[in-house]
């Protein structure tokens, strides 16, 4: 086993890493190898995480934390290998007609088709990229006063809108929907939030898991509340079954939580539904098809939202003596709009993100990345360079490897 290939330590991550590079390695040495693909990246990840998890966790007996923490880290370690932040999960308007997508605001259609961005997927990527050259610019700018004076037009994506439309059972449903009743999202704002994707920039998955078990901070429970609040009102495509992600939204935030927030926004569905989803999720995508695959799943989840909603709305304290006095109007668990989450760089380098109103009429940057000393949930957002949305190539498999 070539040096670069030896597990530097016993963590899990480092274990992965070192059975991930031995995969490329291995590739790369095959006379009748093409070039890298997605595809064949997905399928190193898996294999190595794989192998990495019989070796880590199956042969031991596993104290409750670390049944939690495998459970989590195969969802973590999903993620990584099918990025479901990238606009390739946007689809397009004439797909299946269970499977659900965006469609272009029917007042955004002529501003579209002016700046050659007819379809939503196209549009969400024009305003990812004009964000990215914005904070390049921002960047390039060396005072302050030269950062107040800099004035950059952002284009379009603010006012081109589109809107979601859940799968339906049938096609005929499908063309019913009432579009007028769906609350529209701009495309910096789904840029916004699959930018700013918690899962983005990991690439420890097994320490992110351990960050979510452990968790107790107020500050970062908040954080997370408004990352999962976003995805509900800007990407709810993300909330598909065949979307991985899905399982990370549900950790933060109960089906009746996501429904609500749904339903504020024009969107009708039920909780049966998400459950549904939910499901065919994690028989599909993780291969638990039974009631005790699930229950490690499942039993932190509740765990982890209750903690959740103590950090972000704690009871009242009990008031000292007297009768019962005027407390006043009670306030919603779920405000109808989320703030930008602090944690991943300030707004203005996105620009307006419109928030979806309560209505009245009912990159991976790499794989082999060392452990940090402290590894914090939230990284800066960076916008994506030149080369995010070309073809990935292969690195040197004995130094970082670009492989977003």
């Amino acid at each position: 086993m070539p040096a670069s290939a030896q597990p530097v330590s016993r963590h899990f991550d480092d274990i992965f890493h070192a059975k991930f590079m031995q995969v490329i390695a291995d590739w790369k040495n095959d006379p009748s190898r093409g070039s890298l693909t997605q595809k064949d990246r997905k399928t190193f990840i898996e294999n190595a995480y794989n192998e990495t998890d019989e070796l880590y966790f199956s042969r031991r007996q596993l104290s409750d934390q670390e049944i939690k923490l495998r459970a989590l880290t195969k969802v973590f370690y999903k993620i990584l290998a099918e990025e479901p932040w990238s606009e390739d999960w946007i689809r397009a308007p004439d797909v299946e007609r269970k499977l659900s997508r965006f469609e272009m605001h029917r007042d955004s259609i002529e501003l579209a088709a002016k700046f050659n961005v007819p379809t939503p997927r196209e549009a969400v990527r024009a305003a990812r990229e004009a964000a990215a050259k914005q904070e390049e610019a921002l960047k390039a700018a060396t005072t302050e006063k030269e950062k107040e004076k800099l004035r950059i037009e952002r284009g379009p994506w603010d006012d081109i809108e589109i809107i979601y439309i859940p799968g339906t059972v049938s096609a005929a449903a499908t063309s019913r929907l009432n579009r007028d009743d769906t609350y529209p999202i701009s495309v910096s704002s789904v840029a916004a939030t699959l930018q700013s994707h918690i899962c983005r920039d990991m690439v420890r998955p097994f320490s992110m898991a351990e960050r979510f078990v452990n968790c107790s901070d107020t500050q970062e429970l908040e954080q997370m509340r408004e990352f999962a609040c976003n995805v509900c009102d800007y990407c709810p495509h993300l909330l598909d079954n065949d979307n991985v992600s899905l399982l990370v939204v549900l950790l933060i935030l109960s089906r009746s939580d996501v429904c609500r927030r749904w339903e504020n926004n024009g969107i009708r569905i039920e909780g049966s539904t998400i459950s549904h989803r939910k499901s065919e999720c994690m028989k599909n995508k993780l291969g638990w098809n039974t009631t005790e695959l699930k229950k490690p799943f499942d039993n932190f989840a509740t765990e982890f939202q209750t903690r959740v909603k103590n950090a972000c709305f704690p009871a009242p304290r009990a008031q000292r003596g007297g009768g019962p006095k005027n407390k006043g109007p009670r306030k919603s668990s779920t405000p109808a709009t989320p703030s930008t989450p602090t944690g991943y760089g300030p707004p203005p380098a996105w620009g307006y993100m419109p928030s979806p109103q309560i209505r009245q009429d009912g990159v991976n940057t790499g794989i082999n990345v060392s452990a940090p000393a402290v590894q914090t949930m939230y990284k800066q957002p960076t916008g994506p360079g030149p080369d995010a949305f070309r073809q990935p190539t292969p690195g040197d498999a004995g130094g970082p490897m670009d492989l977003s």
